[in-house]
């Protein structure tokens, strides 16, 4: 195995990445070209990592990045549709990254073993985060961990995430919790991930009160007002 791999990871996978526990069996689930699994092999920090995707084109692409960089005995490419090809006793941490929120939701619905706080889910949805977040806790997951993180012209989320009923009771219960997770306004990322949500909240509550239903406005604006506070105290801006 060489010492060092010959890429380097994107914020958005990096983070992903920050939540894997070191010595975990891996699944990466969306794999593309294995970069997350074989980034982490390279360092020696997961003991075996299953690249996996539905289709074969992004595996044979994973295929060739794991020779190139020697790490044929740790990590391997699977086909397979979601965790279906995934048994349990593979993986330890799960990230299922680079998705929408729905198919990821999906994904986790369909796997009844993840149900146990041992198993450690890393989700980063691309879109439709907010429809994760309200599945996640009516299954019993709880979010344990969640940061904003600016690629490009885009802020995603990353969140770390493992089967725990009470909790998730908890965030089922805060009208809140399905626009911004666990994320703060502390750091520019959470800040502008903040802001962008209450933006799109704009656009919600505007098309609701001009086709006549300010009643359906209100609490999505009173949310709208609650996410530009929390990103200013993030600033600072109300001490």
């Amino acid at each position: 195995m060489r010492a060092e791999e010959p890429f380097s990871l994107g914020p958005r996978l990096g983070l992903c990445a920050s939540f894997v526990r070191s010595g975990c069996r891996l699944a990466d689930i969306g794999a593309d070209h294995a970069h997350l699994s074989v980034w982490l092999a390279c360092r020696s920090a997961v003991r075996s990592a299953i690249a996996a995707d539905v289709r074969e084109g992004p595996l044979s692409a994973a295929r060739r990045t794991i020779a190139r960089c020697g790490v044929e005995s740790l990590v391997s490419a699977r086909l397979s549709d979601g965790l279906r090809a995934i048994r349990p006793e593979e993986a330890d941490d799960i990230v299922i990254a680079g998705m929408g929120g729905e198919l990821i939701a999906r994904i986790v619905g369909e796997a009844p073993w993840l149900r146990t706080p041992d198993r450690h889910l890393i989700l980063q949805p691309m879109t439709s985060a907010e429809d994760l977040r309200r599945f996640l806790p009516r299954a019993g997951f709880a979010v344990s961990r969640e940061e904003a993180v600016r690629e490009d012209d885009r802020v995603y989320s990353a969140m770390l995430v493992w089967f725990d009923p009470d909790a998730a009771a908890t965030q089922a219960a805060d009208p809140v919790f399905p626009y911004r997770g666990l994320v703060t306004g502390e750091g520019e990322a959470g800040r502008a991930y903040l802001l962008r949500r209450a933006a799109s909240l704009e656009k919600r509550v505007n098309g609701l009160r001009c086709s006549g239903r300010p009643e359906e406005a209100r609490p999505l604006d009173e949310i709208r007002l609650r996410l530009l506070q929390e990103a200013e105290r993030g600033t600072g801006g109300n001490e």
